[in-house]
């Protein structure tokens, strides 16, 4: 077992306020806070415990490779002297916790997640109960999400154990789950409890150092159920006491998950060391374990949005196979069904994809881009792309409906993003498909500024749309579309430079290096004696706009061509010009002397 590294050598944040007669109060717990799934609220639960600090307590920090912005605070707080800063060692969370207990010196230790906010008076509250009862464990009334959202996730757990042929059956209860708080919470009574959770949970440094380390052999789950058994095997009590309160925040559109969460949220769940854990604690404790952690598994793993490819080219041979005439996405839905289908996508995704396609027509079915493609079909090859670059199916869903919020569409039909809107579009197509059509609109109205500073801080849903954005970007490139959308290049360097490194660092560097290919074919298409004639058309159609000579301007690149330049000439009508158009062709066309 290894010891937490320190980040300093100075002594922090282990003394309490100073007595009346000058001398420091020695704290009688130090709190422990410890990486449970996710980086992105650790800042929110750290400000939370240095607010609520009446009592004295010595607080230690496990950083567990947090991102820049929340190991800046962490810093900054040992600095002010507010903590003692360590740098945890890879391991599951016993192994972590045991790691921060050999620099306990305090007669109680309380654990607390990172996602965790406390109430006032609440370490207060668990060591005076301690102190009063001898208890070796005491915990407080867990509430869930957000304080004010005042709904229970447990006060107090309880035991079920039955005989069944011999054997001893065991099954868990969360006493008064999802009840509303401010309801019940002034019946509840404290005393004996057969278990409670580490979200926050203070134990006698003598009690574990009766009964040994935390046991190590739990990988996830259970291990708060063990602990508990092993206390009472001591005889030391287990002790709710419900005016401690703490809540646990789940990550939600407020809080969301970080990319940076992606990883070590993998690792800290699964259904196989779930069904391990479950397996050890019957081993260990001579009993027959009816647990069935299927349900919460599904809802845990279900919260971690998806963004990473299902599978990865090289993007070396993705730019090298690149054809803005010739290409493997298609442009009708029953199509791209087909194309999932071969993509391994089952039944039910293609149900829910039709589901989707169906509010996409209702919303922009029969109109036309500036290009004479229809809107469908524009949606169908963004949807297209992103199949085949191994998109999670969030993300192909989410792209049939990347313009729902848009104002500026071509369509002219769009939903005000109103929460009446999105709630309605939630319930038809689902939370996660609208939340990314959602950061889709945002980060178009907010325009291609350059990539955020910190990628590995941006939430999931902004990456995801960063990837949708891309894919869109690309159908708008093949056939030269853009161009008679009068979309000029430069805006599509723009969006290579502020939404590619995002997608990059989510895995989809086949997709970015493709789109910087098609960018350079586009190029090439303007370029001095290109023969490309989906520029020329390009070209014929601004010319036949009633004001040209600005757009013509704005793309003069493609007006340097001599033989480009001269094609266009031969293939303009030689009447019903209007005079402003001989005009702007005249000015434009005239340094290759062909007007």
């Amino acid at each position: 077992m290894n010891a937490p590294v320190r980040r300093t050598d100075v002594q922090h944040g282990d003394v309490g306020q100073a007595s009346p007669g000058g001398s420091p109060v020695l704290p009688l717990v130090t709190v422990v806070v410890v990486f449970r799934e996710r980086h992105s609220f650790a800042s929110r639960s750290l400000r939370s415990l240095l607010e609520h600090r009446d009592y004295p307590f010595a607080l230690h920090y496990l950083d567990s490779q947090s991102p820049p912005s929340v190991r800046r605070e962490l810093e900054a707080a040992e600095a002010r002297g507010e903590l003692t800063l360590f740098t945890a060692g890879n391991g599951t969370p016993n192994q972590l916790r045991n790691q921060a207990l050999q620099a306990v010196t305090t007669k109680y230790v309380c654990f607390i997640d990172n996602d965790v906010l406390v109430t006032r008076g609440w370490i207060e509250t668990l060591v005076a109960t301690a102190e009063r009862t001898g208890a070796g464990i005491v915990f407080p009334l867990y509430l869930m999400g957000e304080l004010s959202e005042d709904r229970i996730h447990m006060a107090g757990g309880k035991n079920h154990l039955s005989e069944n042929d011999g054997q001893i059956e065991y099954n868990e209860e969360h006493l008064f789950a999802n009840a509303p708080a401010s309801r019940i919470v002034g019946t509840l009574q404290g005393g004996d409890s057969d278990f409670g959770e580490f979200h926050c949970m203070l134990l006698s440094m003598k009690m574990l150092q009766e009964v040994g380390p935390l046991d190590e052999s739990y990988l996830q789950v259970n291990e708060h159920i063990d602990i508990a058994m092993v206390a009472r095997q001591a005889n030391y009590r287990v002790i709710f006491e419900p005016k401690s309160v703490v809540s646990y925040v789940y990550a939600n559109a407020q809080s969301p998950y970080w990319l940076c969460d992606i990883e070590p949220f993998r690792s800290r769940w699964s259904h196989e060391q779930a069904a391990r854990d479950v397996a050890y604690l019957s081993s260990k404790w001579k009993l027959r374990s009816l647990q069935s952690m299927t349900s919460f598994l599904n809802r845990q793993i279900g919260s971690m949005e998806l963004v990473h490819p299902r599978t990865q080219g090289p993007a070396a041979a993705a730019a090298e196979a690149v054809d803005n005439h010739a290409y493997p996405y298609v442009h009708s839905f029953p199509l791209l069904v087909r194309q999932c289908l071969a993509q391994g996508h089952s039944r039910k995704e293609i149900a829910e994809l039709n589901r989707v396609f169906d509010v996409a027509a209702e919303l922009h079915g029969g109109s036309f881009r500036g290009s004479k493609k229809t809107f469908q079909e524009h949606v169908v090859r963004v949807a297209s792309v992103l199949v085949v670059h191994g998109a999670p199916f969030d993300l192909v869903k989410a792209s049939l409906l990347h313009a729902a919020y848009m104002a500026n569409t071509s369509s002219g039909r769009h939903l005000a993003p109103t929460e009446r809107n999105r709630a309605l579009l939630r319930e038809l197509v689902g939370r996660k498909v609208e939340a990314i059509a959602h950061a889709y609109a945002v980060a178009s109205a907010a325009g291609t500024r350059e990539a955020p500073p910190v990628i590995e801080e941006m939430p999931i849903v902004s990456a995801q749309a960063s990837v949708v954005r891309i894919a869109n970007d690309i159908e708008d490139l093949l056939d030269h579309a853009a161009l008679l959308e009068r979309k000029s290049l430069k805006h599509f360097a723009r969006v290579h430079a502020s939404h590619g490194p995002v997608a990059e660092a989510c895995g989809y560097q086949a997709l970015v290096a493709e789109f910087a290919e098609r960018i350079r074919l586009a190029e090439v298409a303007q370029a001095p004696g290109s023969q490309d004639p989906a520029a020329e058309a390009w070209l014929i159609k601004l010319l036949r706009e009633r004001s040209p000579y600005p757009l013509l301007e704005s793309h003069s690149l493609a007006t340097r061509s001599r033989r480009l330049a001269a094609r266009i000439v031969r293939k303009l009508p030689r009447q019903g010009i209007p005079l402003q158009l001989k005009i702007a062709a005249r000015k434009v066309l005239s340094p290759f002397g062909l007007v």
